[in-house]
């Protein structure tokens, strides 16, 4: 590709004056694609100093000095990179949006982030990260010199830019163009333009939420910590003094305390108490196989590490994540976290934190700030819907629109048994597997997999599944089409147009079989969980959009599978709740059409209902 500028010697220019401002921003109000970029002294936005914010043309790069310029007290700017005329075309868009937010103000809009797209045109195939020398390589051949970026984290509010930091910022605009061109041409020919826009759009709405955060209460979070160590603590005496017996001696401390017999996290020494001492023949420690054993040491062990995960998970690692300025946790939101389009989060995960239960209450521990509250709506058996819609399966759809339990309805269906109000409690173990079924399928779950998690056979387990198949066979008849047909082209779609490609195995492959299995198993959960996905995003974009246009105070601070949290201020809150209901449904029936949607919102005190 024939370049329109010199890696070696770009040309730019150095904004450091009002009449270098005003001649660049009448240059660049005349084009209609730009590229941006900043350079910061820090990854926190709200610590950083803002140095720079660079935006070029195809062939030439204003770099506006933001600490010269004092550019948060300069309209013309904010004009321009909200101009929804004009395309920003960025790399990693979500990163640069929040700097410029919080440093000065501007919300920018028409994104075009280089990054995503790259995730876009290769989901399911490649790592779900790309940095711009990776890109700049795939389609310049141009080695970005990226050494030069550490400079800026020494540089304090008076330091000088020097001259290789000015083209290695200058640099990183010019070479989006080229990136931008050829990634237009292959979103067109693959019909991901809509896909595209709607995740471009999803930065902002993202970049907002980790600015907001999220508030936790402290020193309830602490308090249940301890709590739960403590029982942990009792669980690990209790196992000690179980299996005390078996052992000849035991160490005794200067105080007359008697030791441990073994160290309970050892899996060597685990493994030979279960085997050698307690002959219970485990191949391993690991929680699928103590679950299928029937004993009390076994059972205690297990509950003991559960107690362990949630300490160790939590604990105190996530206080640390807590911004010494906002006071608030700030995690970062990847909006193609999976190859399905869902997102993932870290630092902390959010997605980790179980809901409410009474050992580990941990939802409660997050609030909001004193006069707000915190409105919490989630979609209801959303992806079993999704199932319904694309399967067209008559009892299914029926299930959904009369309200019933469907979980009970497949039951009863499979199980020849009479529905009734108390379903549920008469009939608790069939329910259970009805819904292992239903939740099973969508993640392509066979015989074997069901067999395990009921504890039956795999005979058992594939009987149950004829079953199912029997009482839904537009569910059967639909997995089976979308799993070949993803096989035969190499690639599956949800009904909004999201692709996910499958790397085709050598038919001479001796492993071909069972890879030809795994691409089925994900083409049956794909359209599913990236049409949860595809809602989702959808939902976040108009409440958004709601959010200014009733002119509400309130902000979206969580995103959870297909869960969504504001922060609202109270005497707003209850009008917002019906609001926040109504466009989370509107997301939804884009896509769920034969049956209803539901979307119930709750408003409270905590992340909790």
């Amino acid at each position: 590709m024939e370049l329109k500028f010199d890696p070696e010697n770009p040309i730019y220019v150095h904004v450091t004056t009002e009449s270098q401002y005003n001649e660049a921003l009448e240059d660049l109000e005349k084009q209609k694609v730009v590229g941006v970029d900043i350079e910061g002294t820090s990854l926190d936005p709200y610590s950083s100093i803002l140095l720079t914010v660079q935006i070029g043309t195809s062939e030439k790069s204003y770099i506006f000095d933001a600490r010269a310029l004092k550019l948060a007290e300069m309209p013309r700017i904010k004009s321009f990179l909200e101009d929804p005329k004009i395309i920003k075309i960025l790399h990693n868009g979500k990163f640069d949006y929040k700097h410029i937010k919080q440093n000065l103000h501007i919300s920018m809009c028409n994104i075009f982030d280089t990054m995503l797209t790259e995730t876009i045109l290769n989901a399911g195939l490649s790592s779900s990260y790309y940095s711009l020398k990776d890109l700049a390589v795939k389609y310049t051949g141009v080695t970005l010199q990226k050494s030069v970026r550490e400079s800026f984290e020494y540089m304090t509010a008076s330091t000088k830019l020097n001259e290789s930091q000015l083209k290695y910022g200058a640099v990183d605009t010019l070479i989006l163009f080229p990136i931008f061109e050829e990634q237009i041409k292959k979103l067109k020919k693959e019909q991901l333009v809509d896909i595209a826009k709607l995740e471009y759009a999803t930065t902002r709405v993202v970049g907002d939420m980790e600015l907001k955060g999220v508030h936790i209460d402290v020193k309830r979070w602490r308090q249940l910590i301890n709590d739960l160590a403590k029982k942990r603590d009792e669980l690990a005496k209790l196992f000690q003094q179980d299996i005390r017996p078996l052992f000849k001696s035991n160490t005794v401390d200067l105080f007359g305390n008697i030791g441990d017999s073994i160290n309970i996290n050892s899996q060597v020494q685990l493994m030979d108490l279960f085997n050698n001492k307690m002959h219970l023949n485990l191949p391993s420690t690991g929680d699928g196989i103590l679950e299928l054993c029937d004993n009390s040491t076994v059972k205690i062990l297990r509950e003991y590490r559960g107690y362990e995960k949630l300490v160790s998970a939590f604990g105190e690692n996530l206080l640390s994540k807590i911004n010494p300025i906002t006071k608030r946790i700030h995690p970062d939101f990847n909006q193609l976290g999976a190859a399905t389009g869902r997102f993932s989060c870290n630092n902390p995960n959010f997605q980790q934190i179980p809901r409410q239960s009474e050992n580990a209450p941990f939802r409660s521990c997050f609030n909001p700030e004193p006069g707000y509250k915190l409105v919490t709506t989630d979609y209801s058996t959303f992806e079993m819907r999704i199932m319904a819609e694309l399967s067209g399966d008559a009892n299914l759809v029926d299930a959904f629109k009369r309200g019933v339990d469907v979980h009970s309805h497949t039951a009863a269906l499979m199980f020849g048994l009479e529905m009734t109000d108390d379903f549920a409690k008469k009939y608790p173990n069939e329910r259970f597997a009805a819904k292992s079924i239903n939740f099973g399928l969508m993640y392509g779950r066979g015989p074997t997999s069901l067999a395990k998690q009921l504890g039956i056979s795999p005979e058992r387990g594939r009987e149950y599944l004829d079953k199912y198949f029997k009482s839904y066979p537009g569910v059967q008849k639909y997995l089976d089409r979308v799993s070949k047909e993803a096989v035969k082209k190499g690639w599956s779609t949800t009904p909004a147009g999201r692709k996910r490609w499958y790397a085709q195995p050598d038919p001479t492959d001796p492993d071909y079989t069972r890879k030809i299995s795994h691409i089925q198993r994900q083409a049956k959960n794909h359209p599913i969980q990236g049409t949860n996905a595809d809602a989702i995003k959808y939902a976040l974009v108009f409440l958004t959009e709601k959010i200014k246009e009733k002119n509400i105070d309130a902000s979206i601070v969580l995103t959870v599978h297909d869960e969504v949290v504001c922060e609202v201020r109270e005497d707003q809150a209850e009008e917002w709740s019906v609001i926040q209901s109504n466009e989370m449904m509107r997301a939804g029936q884009l896509f769920i059409k034969k049956v209803p949607v539901e979307s119930k919102p709750f408003v409270s005190d905590v992340w909790e209902h």
